[in-house]
């Protein structure tokens, strides 16, 4: 589902600011994510612009977005915040291009009842995770930077 809410740049920065912003695959960090693993995704939401944006030029339309942040409800009442995420369909495929496809892939993922099957790191070192329905890859997430905290309601 996607949310409106902290759309300017500056609300962006402040709320990037109030949570711990992981950008580094550490050990620590890969098993704080991989203890996750197995978790069904419970909810998703995002947002019509990312951090990854670069302020000085005009955000890029709807159609042509490539990167977005969201927020993904895990069972438990973990929430895994992404930020800078590119979501691709197979680890051979180009990243998916426009909010309505990504849209489509967050809500399929979500509707399958998809597991986070594995943590993992990109060639360029970020966070890669995979997810998965009955066995079958799902959704490949690749993000610059995450944070991992509670939610009370959805």
């Amino acid at each position: 589902m996607r949310s409106h809410n902290g759309t300017d740049a500056e609300t962006l920065e402040e709320q990037i600011e109030e949570v711990m912003l992981e950008t580094e695959l550490t050990d620590e960090a890969y098993e704080e994510l991989a203890s996750l693993e197995d978790s069904v995704v419970i909810g998703v939401s995002f947002w019509d612009s990312s951090v990854a944006d670069d302020p000085d030029e005009s955000l890029p339309d709807d159609a042509q977005r490539e990167v977005i942040d969201l927020d993904l409800y895990l069972e438990d009442n973990v929430t895994l915040e992404l930020y800078g995420a590119m979501l691709y369909k197979s680890p051979e495929a180009e990243p998916l291009v426009g909010v309505e496809a990504m849209e489509q892939a967050l809500v399929a993922m979500v509707d399958a009842e998809s597991l986070l099957d594995q943590v993992a790191e990109t060639d360029d070192a970020r966070l890669a995770l995979i997810f998965t329905a009955n066995d079958e890859p799902v959704l490949i997430i690749a993000a610059g930077g995450w944070s991992i905290s509670e939610w009370d309601e959805l």
